[in-house]
């Protein structure tokens, strides 16, 4: 009886530990998220405040893009981040070609306060597959 009085003491104990050790601490998005086309386009049809950034050359945006997109090509991020303040409670789809500029951009906007980042896996390469493109 003693025995079991005693790990049950020290279960208590153990459980209020560590409940009260984890009390208060918020989740923070330190980093984006990458997402499918079948997620993005759930994403985009579910809620309006969703961002769609193309994060292309202006070429690559003129010859095609996914429908409401806006482009800011990966290069001109840094210098462009004050076009996109009024959208940092917004979910941001961002993409490009295959998802490697994407990336950088994903991270740039992540490093730049922005919490709800959430890169195209594939790119609009990926997205073709499944859905069409304005052109």
């Amino acid at each position: 009886m003693k025995a079991r009085n005693k790990v049950l003491i020290f279960l208590f104990a153990l459980v209020y530990f560590f409940g009260c050790s984890v009390q208060g601490v918020k989740y923070d998005q330190s980093s984006y998220l990458d997402v499918s086309p079948a997620e993005a386009r759930r994403k985009i049809e579910k809620d309006r405040n969703v961002l769609i950034l193309d994060v292309r050359t202006v070429e690559e945006f003129s010859e095609e893009h996914i429908k409401g997109a806006i482009n800011i090509p990966v290069q001109e991020m840094a210098k462009r981040l004050d076009e996109l303040k009024k959208y940092k409670n917004y979910d941001i789809i961002v993409y490009c070609r295959s998802g490697s500029r994407s990336k950088r951009a994903s991270e740039i906007l992540v490093k730049n306060g922005f919490k709800h980042v959430y890169n195209l896996s594939g790119g609009i390469i990926e997205w073709k597959k499944y859905f069409e493109v304005e052109k």
